[in-house]
């Protein structure tokens, strides 16, 4: 998550370093100028996605556009996009000067020799032989000035001097604050979902406790749990099973806290400053809180999260989710293969066999993909399995000892073609697009065949006409190509099939 590297570099050119970073508490754009101190600038998520774009003239226009909104109140900047990314270009188009031709306000050419053009570059070392034109001083050959005599502008070209970023001394320097990891180290969340929720309407509070003369602690428990909210004063925790996130978040209770919230009286701890002291507890975490008006309801309560919370909790169940697939992989692989045995991969037939495939069994079967194909001795003694993964789902077969060994003996192909002989569920096929050239080969034999056999035939009853030999007085054929334009290999093969065609020719008339 940063720049784009043709975004740096079009700022490097200019004198300017940026990049993108995020701290925990948000995303920050780190800025550093050729004159300048160390910047940083908060910037919205839509402000990050903006600027790590690039690839397109809008998008890096875009990004351009939104990195100078950002520091244009500390800095003197380009003119605009076009003169940033022209910066210390080889095309002169007035950006790093004007140029004055022969002819144009008193520049004369050298004398005797032609005018000069772009590109040209002297032998020798002209040193600084300044000319005064108008005022303005310029040198000599391709004259370059900053400014015209008149401050006119030929079109196409750019703004002298329109690039750079400088610094106007308006920002104090803000220096990267480092930060103890360790010191949250209590507000880590831990995400569990070990209670099961239930699905039955929350019991109102108004409705269990009618006055505060009928107000129980067991009442009180029984409408906090009904309603999402389950103190446990054994383990001295509380659960917050919120209906808006798919997680449990689950708070550390110290004996004072567990005393005010579920055992203590009416008198001592009301209701108001239970539901404060309990707010209090989760306020880190959840943008609302709870009250009385959710607890007199029966619907379970459905507080959100903050912000930034929300992020580290949906990016903690990513890495649980991503980890808990690379160990499902290797248990299926050893379920599939075992400890003893062989196997094979049935993705590789069609490197082995181009034109077969997997098909189901029936006549327009569907392709499936079949991937581990493996043979292993099964529990039982004496018995024997083969198990393969077809389209995702491991399906197992027994077999006899004769086929076991048969598949440890034999190569890959001999391997998948006995899976098939083995397994109704799929079977090894020519693919439809291999059978179409089938009908053309033996067209193409049938043909053959019968123009041998019409030769022959031929040969029985008539005889070939007397042969006669004689000078050639003819050079070779003279095929046509460019020079220049017809490659040698071009050449090479027209010359072959002019003498080619005139052998045929010959050939033709009794030559």
């Amino acid at each position: 998550m940063d720049l784009q590297p043709e975004m740096r570099n079009l700022l490097m050119r200019n004198g300017l370093q940026a990049h993108v970073a995020f701290d925990g508490g948000g995303y920050r754009l780190i800025v550093q100028g050729h004159d300048s101190p160390l910047l940083v600038y908060p910037i919205t998520e839509r402000q990050m996605l903006a600027l790590t774009d690039w690839g397109t003239n809008t998008a890096n226009k875009k990004a351009y556009n939104i990195l100078t909104s950002i520091i244009g109140k500390d800095f003197y900047m380009p003119k605009n996009f076009v003169h940033a990314r022209n910066a210390n270009g080889r095309v002169a188009m007035g950006l790093h000067g004007y140029r004055i031709g022969i002819g144009e306000y008193g520049h004369m050419g050298r004398l005797g020799m032609p005018p000069p053009f772009l590109g040209w570059t002297p032998r020798e070392q002209w040193g600084f032989h300044l000319r005064r034109v108008g005022g303005q001083l310029f040198f000599p050959g391709p004259s370059i000035v900053p400014e015209r005599p008149d401050g006119r502008m030929k079109p196409g070209e750019l703004q002298s001097g329109g690039y750079g970023f400088y610094y106007k001394g308006g920002q104090q320097e803000q220096p990267i604050v480092q930060q103890d990891v360790l010191k949250n180290l209590q507000e880590v969340i831990t995400p569990l979902v070990s209670r099961p929720r239930s699905k039955e309407p929350a019991q109102a509070y108004k409705e269990l406790i009618a006055s505060p003369v009928y107000f129980s602690n067991e009442k009180w428990s029984e409408c906090l749990t009904s309603h999402g909210l389950i103190v446990d004063m054994e383990r001295r925790t509380l659960t917050v099973q919120s209906e808006s996130v798919n997680a449990d978040m689950v708070y550390d209770l110290t004996e004072e806290e567990v005393k005010k919230l579920a055992t203590a009286s009416i008198e001592e701890q009301p209701v108001e400053k239970r539901l404060d002291l309990l707010n209090g507890i989760i306020g880190a975490d959840f943008a609302d809180k709870v009250t009385i008006e959710q607890l007199n309801s029966e619907q379970r309560i459905s507080i959100g999260l903050h912000p930034e919370v929300r992020h580290e909790l949906e990016e903690r169940q990513r890495q649980e989710q991503e980890l808990f697939m690379q160990q499902e992989t290797p248990m299926r692989q050893e379920y599939i293969q075992g400890s003893i045995g062989a196997a094979v991969d049935g993705r590789d037939l069609q490197l082995l066999n181009e034109s077969k495939g997997w098909y189901r069994e029936e006549k327009h079967g569907r392709e499936v993909e079949v991937s581990d194909i493996a043979v292993q001795p099964a529990q039982t003694e004496g018995k024997y399995k083969m198990s393969a993964v077809i389209d995702g789902q491991v399906i197992s077969h027994e077999i006899s000892q004769k086929d076991y060994d048969k598949f440890l003996a034999v190569d890959d192909y001999h391997r998948m073609k006995l899976f098939s002989k083995i397994f109704n569920e799929v079977d090894m096929k020519t693919r439809p697009e291999a059978n179409k050239g089938l009908g053309v080969k033996i067209f193409a034999a049938l043909t053959a065949g019968a123009v041998v056999a019409s030769e022959v035939a031929h040969g029985f009853h008539h005889h070939h006409s007397p042969e006669f030999y004689g000078e050639r007085f003819s050079g070779p054929p003279h095929p046509y190509f460019k020079p220049g334009v017809d490659t040698p290999r071009d050449v090479a093969i027209r010359n072959f099939e002019a003498q080619m065609n005139q052998d045929i020719n010959e050939m033709r008339r009794g030559r």
